[in-house]
């Protein structure tokens, strides 16, 4: 499958994911309340951080093993599989003071519930890497909205049956049993247990440090809301959380929906002897392009999109977005880089950038979190920014991309992400008064928004005119 080919596979499925969870979230937004989702979100949050031991780094290692032979598929299986289970064991252990810690009970039932996952999820994802290292995002792509329809489902229903924000969890866990036994079916691999000294070194020398990494990335995303959970109490971890979830939102549809097939093309023009930083540069000048556009249309269109999508009772999460849509532009010019550095056999200096990383946010945050949920938003966008130094400097030593080519996308897409944002403005002119009038404001905006920044990338040289232009051609030919 060609990288293109398997781009539309993935934008597919995170669009088609992101059209489910934003379905969901309209209507258990007007179901649950701050406080429940805060329950929720700081329970995530704890589980999030042991969840990314359980995979200890496997897809990464499958996905770019030079030589993968099935000895050491049943290697990475083995660990994941082994770990998986005895994490869930010390995750229902540590639940019961976790829900003292907080003084809610259902912090413990849904961290409990949770638990069930890190059993489950093995299942399927060494299958899933398969099916990524053999680019076959087509068959992903189906797995994986799937997975969302049957989660959001589950939980829908729950909360309707009285459940509150347990139901939220036991759709995570309906879904990861499925999903893995989908996913086996579909890309089968022996499940015998393997411990060859020699392979199971190999698959920890990837994943040791690719585990590590994630261990920081879950540690730096979840301190908010467990701060905030403690100081500020749960609801204010609930009207972050959505904020976050909110501002994701570019992250989720062009950087993290493009990882995959970034990863599995960094990797294999590695093996081909290339260098992959001339493609780097070029996708990640696309990827800020459409992911700043979205965000800054997404801070102009704040109170509108707010009123939309949650109800009356979440205005308090305006101010925190527009905060955290600044933290998460300053992140996406960066949101490439672990995929560069893991390819390119760097690992070793993007965990140490994380590390030093960790001081930083640990500190911005329990500072903004003294305060407020909006000062601890604020906090995140000056953390966001501290930490991007650290590992732009390891992209400059790693690879031997400049500072300023790293930056180049700042005079590329940012043009482009400014006249988004003058041109979203116009939906302000329709005073959101109720929530038809709200909806009326993003309808206007979001379509100037695209307008004017199309606009702009046409009459410009930016690198995504010609994946345009080539996609307008492609799809002519076909018509």
């Amino acid at each position: 499958m060609s990288m293109r080919r398997a781009l539309v596979f993935s934008y597919l499925e995170k669009y088609g994911s992101f059209v489910v969870g934003l379905a969901s979230t309209i209507v258990i937004s007007r179901l649950l309340g701050p406080a429940d989702i805060g329950v929720f979100a700081v329970g995530m949050a704890l589980v999030g951080i042991v969840a990314v031991v359980r995979e200890l780094g496997i897809s990464t290692y499958i996905v770019q093993e030079p030589e993968l032979t099935p000895a050491r598929i049943r290697a990475a299986f083995t660990m994941t599989a082994g770990v998986g289970f005895v994490l869930a064991f010390i995750v229902l252990l540590l639940s019961f003071p976790a829900g003292s810690f907080y003084g809610d009970p259902r912090v413990t039932s849904i961290i409990a519930v949770l638990s069930l996952g890190f059993a489950l999820t093995p299942l399927g994802s060494v299958s899933q890497a398969l099916l990524s290292r053999e680019m076959r995002f087509g068959v992903l792509t189906w797995i994986r909205l799937g997975h969302a329809v049957i989660s959001s489902s589950v939980a829908i229903a729950l909360v309707l049956l009285g459940y509150g924000p347990v139901g939220l969890a036991w759709g995570t866990v309906t879904a990861a049993a499925l999903n893995g036994g989908i996913s086996m079916l579909i890309r089968p691999h022996t499940m015998r247990p393997s411990f060859h000294a020699h392979d199971l070194r190999r698959v920890f020398a990837v994943g040791g440090p690719a585990t590590v990494i994630a261990i920081i990335e879950d540690i730096l995303g979840a301190i908010p809301e467990l701060l905030l959970g403690r100081l500020q109490g749960l609801p204010a971890a609930g009207l972050f959380s959505r904020a976050r979830g909110l501002s994701q939102l570019s992250h989720q549809l062009i950087a993290r929906a493009a990882g995959p097939v970034f990863l599995a093309a960094f990797a294999e023009q590695r093996r081909a002897g290339a260098s992959p930083a001339e493609f780097y540069l070029k996708a990640n000048a696309c990827v800020t392009a459409l992911g700043w556009t979205i965000l800054v249309a997404l801070a102009v269109l704040a109170d509108p999109v707010v009123a939309v999508l949650f109800g009356p009772m979440w205005t308090g999460v305006v101010p925190i977005l527009r905060w955290l849509c600044l933290a998460a532009a300053l992140a996406l010019l960066t949101s490439g880089i672990n995929h560069l550095l893991f390819a390119c056999g760097a690992s070793r200096d993007m965990m140490l950038a994380k590390l030093a990383s960790l001081p930083v946010f640990a500190a911005c945050l329990a500072a903004g979190g003294l305060v407020n949920a909006e000062a601890a938003a604020a906090a995140t966008a000056v953390a966001t920014a501290l930490s991007g130094t650290l590992l732009c400097r390891a992209v400059k030593h790693s690879v031997g991309i400049s500072w300023a080519q790293q930056l180049s996308p700042l005079w590329l897409s940012g043009p482009i992400a400014i006249a988004g944002g003058i041109g979203a403005s116009a939906g302000l002119f329709i005073a959101p008064a109720s929530t038809a009038g709200a909806l009326a404001s993003v309808a206007l905006g979001g379509v100037a928004c695209c307008i004017a920044a199309l606009v702009i990338v046409m009459l410009g040289s930016h690198p995504l005119r010609s994946e345009l232009t080539r996609f307008y051609r492609n799809a002519a030919e076909r018509l």
